[in-house]
């Protein structure tokens, strides 16, 4: 199993906390040399976690006074924090549900077959999922993986309603990394009526390759996400 990054398993610690209410709005964080001390890390890697913290808009840091928990912003969808959708969105578990739609053997269209390196004639899983944030449609994801990698998604449903957690669990399977592209589109009437806005509103469109360790192709997939959840992303050195 691959381990995340030192500064992220801290940032999604401090941000849990911040998000069950034991970091209240205008706490002081312990200062760096505190929680390098707690967790038994660099202050590099402490302060790498709080920067993430302030592009993520949960702290503010103040110089010369410390760092505050601070005014939420409108939740984003990290694009470049790969994970399961709850970790993207920086929530808990619990915030995110998801309703499988379909889940069954298909021909995958042309973009997801050449994604997956299948030829002609070659099926695949098709699972089709829509995403609720606290129980509000945020988006709509259809994911296609080979059916000689992952064969048991063919005969049941998903753990915990986590496709990357019954790959893991069933197949033995850990999506190591991916590939994102994004676009603009508009809502179809189904999507639509699944998303509850107007035929033809904007959405945001990512298509995405997911990678196992060993480097092969395990997922393509496609989400259209309402546009009230933008995307957010960052950088740095």
């Amino acid at each position: 199993m691959a381990v995340a990054p030192l500064y992220q398993v801290i940032n999604r610690d401090l941000s849990g906390q911040i998000a069950a209410g034991s970091l209240a709005l205008g706490d002081r964080l312990p200062s760096e040399s505190e929680l390098a001390q707690h967790y038994g890390v660099s202050r590099m890697t402490v302060r790498q976690a709080l920067g993430q913290l302030e592009a993520e808009g949960l702290v503010v840091r103040r110089h010369g006074t410390g760092t505050f928990v601070s005014e939420p912003r409108p939740r984003r969808r990290q694009a470049n924090r790969f994970g399961s959708f709850a970790e993207e969105m920086g929530v808990e578990p619990a915030d995110v549900t998801s309703e499988v739609l379909e889940q069954h053997v298909a021909q995958p269209p042309e973009d997801a077959a050449a994604a997956l390196r299948l030829g002609p004639g070659h099926a695949a899983v098709h699972v089709r999922r829509l995403r609720l944030l606290r129980g509000e449609p945020v988006a709509l994801q259809d994911s296609w993986l080979p059916l000689l990698l992952a064969p048991s998604l063919a005969r049941g449903g998903l753990e915990g309603g986590s496709l990357y957690r019954t790959l893991q669990e069933r197949e033995g399977l850990e999506v190591a990394r991916a590939e994102q592209e994004v676009t603009a589109s508009s809502a179809t009437a189904e999507e639509a009526r699944l998303l509850a806005v107007e035929p033809g509103s904007p959405l945001i469109a990512i298509f995405r390759v997911a990678y196992g360790a060993a480097g092969q192709v395990v997922e393509a997939a496609r989400s259209h996400t309402v546009p009230s959840l933008p995307l957010s992303f960052s950088t740095g050195r």
